[in-house]
């Protein structure tokens, strides 16, 4: 029977009174931590109870930290959400800093996010983590812990006082009675008076911390919806105030006198309410059982401190043997008082809390959980108290009366004085609850800052607000959700259905039309829709997304989609072609047909590898060697011949390698260092003399070279590429700029962000017209943007590593060399992820990379003496997977409903034992 006690008593001690929810974050527009689009003019925020606008706003930074919104915050579609303007927003970083004022429980809740605009990589680690005073209002806790100490005796000293001693039959004491009642009645002034002064300066602490808090005066504050509350409590504080004063001059209090006290004390826990959690939860049932709660709190608590301080000490003013009987006979009556309480909570208790979270991982992982621990083990501290008091102290001296002696008063006394230690303890955990944010508030703010699988977007037509996700937005099956409505996010009055249709232009593939079902329905009307959405590959996919209107024309809007696997979603495999000669392989290039082309820096020849047959053919020439390489609009493999001061080319027609030496250059005391190589649209060669400040340009037609001189002495030009319109872009590997040639002028335009690159040495163009840059020595890759002139850098992982010539997969992923370590760095520009990949070959020295035609990334280990191919393999994500990373989860019901149904037999049991214990002990103290 104990074991059941307190299994029903654990039900008891998770369910008295909780905690009001703080204005947590439910949803942001943008999203939190991924990008939109270029342009956007508003951010809108969602929150899980209403707020008060008069002291609440959104602020929008951009990365420089200056505040870009125009400071007009106001409502969006009710008190539930928050919209600011801002004017169109540009690529880059922002910051959303949130302060709300809850309209419940009056607490001032900050919070911020991150989001990106455009192609802008988001640094979600830059957000502060949420410290404790974030979770839990401590000073709001320290003002309010008072008012709850205060309120529990007053309403707890009122129903023990009616229950306990103003029915308990007081035979035993008539000849002492107008003595008892005249000392109770003192005592019993005294404990509930100190309770009112308690409430009453608990009121003034909450007024000035929330005056503090909000940064105005007290009649502003009082304004509010919480300090309308404020000042009905306070006025109910009054009365009882003023109640307290009449009762107290009357000599003897009767059960009528106390009723006015109870219906107003009533009132002021009602208050308590309205600021709880219960309240804020929106729901009525919630608000109810909340109320119980805190009527159940001030029965137990609030009866034991009645108990230690104002009936026991009125028993002391019996003779010895009277005032050990009646502190006897009061026990089981007392306890019957309790279990009556507990039975209500057992049901209640669970009830409430299933209104207010019922994911057990996210009570036990957040603070409000282990404040919930804490107030359970203090609970079952006093539970065990009250398993002393029945099974050994009233046991024992049940038995020392039967013999003729008793002594239980004293050790009743000290006993129930710990008791009440530990229940104010409980209180100022409860106050700490009541001022902390619930466990979906705590673990949704963390959730916030972390970038999940699947596509979301908002998009409009003239007339129409389309909001698209997609999850788990790879390729294969997904979950397309789709909500439409008008720009007031009302459902279209003469919509009913939406087409929802996909095509790939670039494959030919037309437009596929997805099946859609009503998932969401508002005044009769169709607002959210679902389908399941199939991409056969990943790529460049047309969603095209049609509202059927009946009385107006259709609106539609059209999404281009980026398909793509995350880099922890794609298996990858190293496969090496060893070179049939010992060589030192430097710089593969493909050539768009079936070879991949090899330099050797270690003699003058030339490899080809044919991917169809995996067979190396090697071609000689006279020189020394060949270093870096490039193909003409003919076909021809340019290379450089540095230490030769010379370059050349291989004509697939006749298989034949020809030579041509640079020219002198000042200072001609010096060789020429020629590094990079490129050819142009119009079939000119295009060479670095790294050490000149010169790039070259060689007229293949007329047999002449041109020199175009670097606008800065030692900027050391040194990788070269070519944009879609021809232009030849450069490095300067010391000033740590980049730069092009317009061909058609030789007129050079340099760029550099603030802090110049370290050792740019290699570029590629993406298909976005975004320039990419290996700063060597810098561990960094950076991205330059040229319409906006912007740069955005990418550290590498490893340190150590230094990054190189870079190539791109199928994926649009970045493939790094690095040749200092036996990894290759890839990065997803899409959704902003850095891996390595292992190569398997110690000290492998891989500088430079290329892909063909298949996206196929291939690099040469230039000690291993190895040409490599990278085959990636995606693996599918399935949307369970996204949902659920375990099979594995405990159900609230599940822990609960055996709880609640042993509760209720062990509080049933234990009633009717303490109904038989106070009558046997009646009979017994009477006939003694």
């Amino acid at each position: 029977m104990k074991k059941i006690l307190i299994l029903s008593l654990f039900v008891l001690s998770i369910s008295i009174p909780y905690a009001a929810a703080h204005p947590f974050t439910l949803e942001t527009i943008p999203s939190s931590s991924v990008n939109a689009q270029i342009g956007i003019t508003e951010v809108i925020v969602y929150f899980s109870e209403p707020i008060d606008n008069n002291f609440s706003s959104l602020k929008v930074f951009d990365s420089n930290g200056d505040q870009i919104d125009n400071k007009d915050t106001k409502y969006y579609e009710g008190d539930y959400s928050l919209i600011v303007t801002t004017p169109p927003l540009e690529e880059g970083a922002y910051t959303v800093s949130s302060k709300v004022l809850s309209k419940v429980d009056g607490h001032l809740v900050p919070n911020a996010f991150i989001f990106g605009v455009g192609e802008a990589k988001i640094d979600v680690g830059s957000l502060t983590k949420q410290d404790i005073s974030d979770i839990v209002f401590l000073p709001e806790a320290g003002a309010r812990f008072p008012g709850l100490v205060g309120q529990t005796i007053v309403l707890g000293a009122i129903i023990a006082s009616i229950i306990i001693w103003g029915t308990q039959n007081k035979q035993l004491v008539r000849k002492e009675f107008d003595k008892l009642e005249n000392f109770h009645h003192g005592k019993f002034m005294t404990l509930t008076g100190a309770g009112l002064v308690l409430v009453f300066a608990s009121n003034i602490l909450v007024l000035a911390v929330q005056t503090i808090r909000l940064e105005t005066s007290v009649i502003e504050v009082i304004k509010t919806d919480f300090g309308n509350i404020w000042t009905i409590r306070m006025i109910i504080t009054v009365i009882l105030l003023g109640l307290w004063f009449g009762m107290d001059r009357k000599k003897i209090l009767s059960i009528k006198n106390k009723i006015p006290m109870l219906i107003i004390t009533l009132g002021l826990i009602g208050t308590s309410s309205l600021i709880g959690h219960g309240a804020a939860s929106g729901e009525t049932p919630a608000l109810i059982l909340d109320y119980i709660h805190n009527f159940v709190a001030a029965v137990w608590i609030g009866g034991i401190i009645y108990f230690v301080f104002a009936l026991l000490p009125t028993f002391s003013q019996l003779e010895e043997t009277k005032r050990e009987k009646m502190s006897l006979v009061l026990i089981p009556r007392f306890s019957m008082m309790f279990i009556v309480a507990v039975g209500i909570v057992i049901i209640s208790g669970p009830t409430l809390m299933w209104f207010l979270e019922s994911d057990v991982s996210l009570i036990t992982e957040s603070i409000y959980g282990k404040l919930i621990f804490v107030k359970i083990a203090i609970a079952a501290a006093m539970i065990g108290f009250g398993g002393y008091f029945q099974f050994k102290i009233q046991k024992n001296a049940e038995r020392d009366l039967q013999k003729g002696t008793i002594a239980i008063y004293k050790r009743l006394r000290k006993s129930l004085k710990f008791d009440v230690v530990l229940g104010i303890t409980l209180l100022g955990v409860v106050a700490l609850l009541i001022n902390g944010t619930l466990p979906a508030g705590e673990i949704n703010q963390v959730d916030a800052q972390k970038v999940s699988h699947g596509f979301s977007s908002l998009e409009f037509s003239e007339n129409t607000k389309f909001d698209v996700k997609i999850s788990s937005f790879s390729s294969g099956t997904n979950t397309i959700l789709v909500k439409v409505s008008d720009f007031e996010n009302k459902p279209l009055y003469d919509s009913d259905q939406i087409k929802v249709k996909i095509s790939y232009p670039e494959r030919s593939i037309s437009p596929i039309e997805i099946p859609m079902k009503i998932i969401n329905q508002e005044e009769d009307k169709p607002l959210e829709f679902q389908g399941d959405i199939t991409f056969g590959f990943s790529g460049k996919w047309k969603l095209e997304v049609e509202a059927q209107r009946k009385h107006n024309a259709n609106e539609s809007v059209i999404i281009d989609l980026v398909v793509k696997p995350r880099l922890a979603d794609l298996s990858t495999k190293i496969i090496g072609y060893p070179l049939p000669e010992p060589s030192k392989p430097l710089y593969p290039l493909y050539d768009g047909n079936d070879s991949i082309w090899i330099s050797d820096p270690s003699s003058p020849r030339l490899w080809e590898f044919s991917i169809e047959s995996q067979n190396f053919t090697s071609y000689s020439f006279d020189g020394l060697t060949t270093m870096w390489l490039t193909k003409d609009s003919e076909g021809k493999i340019w290379f450089t011949d540095t230490p030769r001061n010379q370059i050349g080319y291989f004509d697939p027609s006749n298989k034949q390698i020809t030579t041509k030496t640079l020219p002198k250059i000042d200072p001609v005391i010096d060789s020429n260092t020629a590094t990079f190589i490129q050819a142009d649209f119009d079939g000119n060669i295009w060479i670095s003399i790294t050490n000149k400040d010169i790039i070259l340009k060689y007229y293949p037609k007329t047999d002449t070279f041109e020199e175009i001189k670097m606008p800065v002495r030692e900027s050391l030009p040194f990788a070269l590429t070519i944009d879609s319109e021809g232009k030849i872009w450069f490095t300067e590997s010391y000033s740590g700029k980049i730069g092009f040639i317009d061909p058609k002028d030789n007129k050079i335009s340099e760029f550099m962000p603030e802090k110049p690159l370290a050792s740019p040495e290699a570029i590629i163009f993406d298909e976005e017209g975004n320039l990419w840059i290996a700063e060597h020595t810098g561990t960094a890759i950076t991205k330059f943007n040229p319409i906006l002139e912007t740069f955005e850098r990418v550290s590498v992982i490893d340190k150590e590593a230094l990054p190189y010539g870079m190539s791109f997969d199928r994926y649009g992923n970045i493939w790094i060399p690095q040749h200092t370590i036996d990894k290759i760095a890839v990065y997803d520009p899409y959704n902003k992820d850095l891996i390595e990949v292992t190569i398997p070959t110690v000290t492998s020295f891989v500088q430079f990379s290329t892909s063909d035609s298949k996206g196929n990334v291939w690099f040469v280990e230039q000690q291993g003496n190895k040409l490599s191919m990278v085959k990636t393999t995606e693996i599918p994500v399935t949307i369970s997977e996204l949902d659920d990373k375990s099979n594995f989860s405990l159900k609230y019901s599940e822990i609960v409903s055996p709880l609640i149904a042993m509760g209720i037999i062990a509080t049933s049991l234990f009633f009717v034992k303490n109904l038989r214990d106070k009558r046997r002990l009646n009979e017994l103290i009477m006939s003694g």
